[in-house]
């Protein structure tokens, strides 16, 4: 018979308790695991995020749209490139701060070749408008994306259609009239808009007096979609902010009102979502999308958020 060492069962036991030690921290200390990660005990596996792959393809989109503008041949699809590589830092630093894995998020870049060197191949504007609209026209499956990120994936695509119309490409975003608890305030602001803009119009000429009427025209069109149960009567007058008499203050006074409306569109992006996450998301971009295109007739620059950043 062998020898029994009385020191086994203690060495036994100080094994165990070594093996207990090193499986607790483990099953405290949160580590997250990538979604193709071995499932291991005692190891929680990561929950993706409402929509996830969606707004992970949609980072990436930003990058290849950046890519793509860098190398346009038009000054104004070329001036798009900041604006998309703005909207991918955002858009990943979102997706990272709520646990997204990095890998997956970046589009990759090719490798060049240490001999050979490849120029870049040119895009056109009309091309680039081609994949701006594509992308507008998708927003409104995005209407399980979480709440808080609402706004800013409408503003995105809302950037998206003003884009794609710029540069020439008319953009079908399809959606309910604007209904709800922010009907409202965008009928005051667009009302106030119409006015100070048919005043802009009245004192103008030549071609600065019909890029306001075409101004005007399309807010017409923007207040039509407003569904409201008691129509107010329109008012026959406001104060103008300041007298405006030459085309100097023409144009000061639209980009103003342009301006101060894309702000408040912005700030009512989380009441057009509230209720209604799809028809919000497309009336958002159309309406936040054509007030852009207007601004920028008037001087003002793209957004990569408009109303919001």
């Amino acid at each position: 018979m062998p020898d029994q060492d009385p020191r086994r069962p203690g060495r036994r036991l100080l094994l165990a308790g070594v093996g207990s030690a090193l499986l607790l921290p483990v099953a405290g200390c949160g580590i997250r695991l990538e979604d193709d990660a071995p499932r291991l005990p005692l190891v929680p596996t990561r929950r993706p995020v409402p929509a996830e792959a969606l707004l992970v393809a949609l980072t990436r989109e930003c990058d290849r749209l950046a890519a793509s503008a860098a190398r346009a041949t038009d000054p104004t699809a070329a001036a798009l490139a900041p604006l998309h590589a703005r909207q991918h830092t955002v858009l990943r630093a979102t997706l990272l701060g709520q646990g997204v894995p990095a890998s997956g998020l970046d589009e990759p870049r090719p490798t060049a070749s240490p001999v050979v060197t490849v120029s870049p191949v040119p895009v056109t504007s009309a091309a680039l408008a081609r994949l701006e609209a594509q992308s507008a026209a998708a927003a409104t499956r995005f209407a399980d994306v979480e709440t808080s990120l609402l706004p800013t994936v409408a503003a995105l695509h809302a950037q998206r259609y003003a884009a794609a119309v710029v540069l020439g490409v008319p953009v079908s975003v399809t959606g309910p009239q604007v209904s709800g608890t922010a009907v409202d305030r965008l009928a005051a602001a667009t009302d106030g808009a119409r006015y100070l803009v048919q005043v802009a119009a009245a004192r103008s000429a030549g071609s600065r007096r019909s890029r306001a009427v075409a101004t005007l025209g399309a807010l017409d069109d923007l207040a039509g979609d407003l569904v409201r149960p008691d129509q107010p009567a329109p008012a026959l007058g406001r104060p103008l902010p300041y007298p405006v008499r030459t085309a100097a203050d023409v144009d000061r006074l639209v980009t103003e009102v342009l301006g101060d409306l894309r702000a408040t569109l912005g700030a009512e992006l989380a009441g057009l979502t509230a209720t209604d996450a799809a028809g919000g998301l497309a009336a958002a971009s159309r309406w936040l999308g054509t007030v852009e295109v207007e601004a920028h007739r008037w001087g003002l620059l793209l957004s990569p958020f408009p109303g919001l950043r």
